[in-house]
């Protein structure tokens, strides 16, 4: 080998060393006949540097190769750095990394991470709210059933426990099939001024009371030789439930009847019976009302009378009988007296009598008036 020759050679390898590598794409034209414009290369300058395109292909493809091989080195080289400061770096704290990861993850289904905080946020706050309305509801739920149970509880003690409310403010039905009958002769009697003392019911009266009313001073009742005897007592606090007649009733309830005393007088032979009828009502003019709503014979007031107390005796139910009201302060007492067979009286018989022998039933009344005027 010559000495020039030895000399390209040496020359021929620094331009290789020398020379930037080509790019993937330029080999690419280059051996496809396509320039870097795109178009095709000419054929013929191809076929007049043909030698030199396959004496240049080697070294294109030689330094394409020490160019992958020097970033294969530097890829190497960073990772290599890259662990000697991960091993050099301080621990990332859990927390930190846990809220990264949920951020990258948020971030992968797209919403902002201060929407999603702010969506969290109001969800609970709903959930705090609803709970908060549910306590809300059961407290008033509660309430409103000790509320119904006190009110139901203060009906019941004032019913059970003060006589006469309901006698002022509801009716009690008369039973069934029961009698309907009026006195033949029915006389009212209006205030006495000797009854003025008790004009008026005073507060807390109370119930009449069934030991006074009747005492043995009115077991027996005489009079010009007619003898009654009692037969049977009571007293109750529905003073509607010792009448017939929708006014007889409501004249009760608007004079604020607050208890009634009845008892049943019979004769010691059997003929005659008297029914005393005793009201406590508020004033002397609810007694007078009570008194005009009884009158058989008062065409502006429909039918309704006392109802009998004693079975058995025909004269109370059916037949020819007489009757007297006598308004006595805030009371009412009526008097009913018939034959116990409903008959009418025969010649030189009077009914008249009995009934004023029964007027002594009402002997507690006087009495009251006695204490009042005192």
């Amino acid at each position: 080998m010559s000495k020039s020759d030895s000399t390209g050679r040496a020359g021929r390898k620094r331009s290789r060393r020398d020379a930037p590598a080509r790019a993937p794409r330029e080999r690419y034209a280059a051996d496809d006949g396509y320039d870097d414009r795109g178009g095709a290369a000419d054929t013929g300058g191809s076929r007049r540097g043909g030698r030199t395109a396959t004496a240049t292909a080697p070294r294109a493809a030689e330094d394409t190769g020490q160019s992958e091989r020097a970033e294969r080195g530097g890829r190497r080289t960073a990772q290599n750095r890259g662990r000697r400061s991960g091993r050099s770096a301080p621990s990332v704290d859990p927390v930190s990394k846990f809220s990264a990861s949920a951020l990258r993850r948020v971030s992968v289904l797209g919403d902002r991470p201060s929407q999603v905080v702010y969506t969290l946020a109001e969800q609970s706050m709903r959930k705090r709210g609803t709970a908060f309305l549910a306590t809300l509801l059961v407290l008033c739920v509660v309430a409103l059933v000790a509320l119904l149970g006190v009110l139901a509880y203060q009906l019941a003690t004032e019913s059970g426990d003060t006589p006469g409310s309901g006698d002022s403010s509801s009716i009690v039905a008369p039973p069934e099939g029961h009698s309907t009958l009026v006195p033949d002769l029915y006389q009212a009697q209006p205030q006495d001024e000797a009854f003025d003392p008790i004009a008026e019911r005073g507060d807390g009266s109370g119930q009449i009371p069934k030991d006074k009313v009747f005492g043995s001073d009115t077991e027996k009742l005489e009079l010009d030789g007619h003898k009654l005897v009692r037969d049977e007592t009571g007293v109750t606090d529905t003073c509607t439930s010792l009448v017939w007649g929708e006014e007889a009733a409501q004249a009760l309830v608007d004079g604020e009847c607050t208890s009634a005393a009845s008892a049943v007088y019979l004769d010691g032979d059997g003929e005659y019976v008297a029914q005393f009828t005793l009201f406590d009502l508020a004033d002397a003019d609810s007694a007078d009302a009570v008194s005009t709503a009884l009158d058989p014979g008062d065409s502006s007031t429909a039918p309704g009378f006392l109802l009998p107390q004693k079975d058995g005796v025909e004269g109370l139910h059916k037949g020819y009988s007489q009757a007297t009201a006598q308004v006595m302060g805030h009371y009412l007492a009526v008097y009913w007296v018939a034959r116990t067979d409903g008959e009418q009286p025969g010649d030189g018989e009077t009914l008249s009598t009995l009934n004023v022998a029964a007027m002594n039933a009402s002997t507690w009344v006087y009495r009251q008036v006695g204490e009042a005027e005192q």
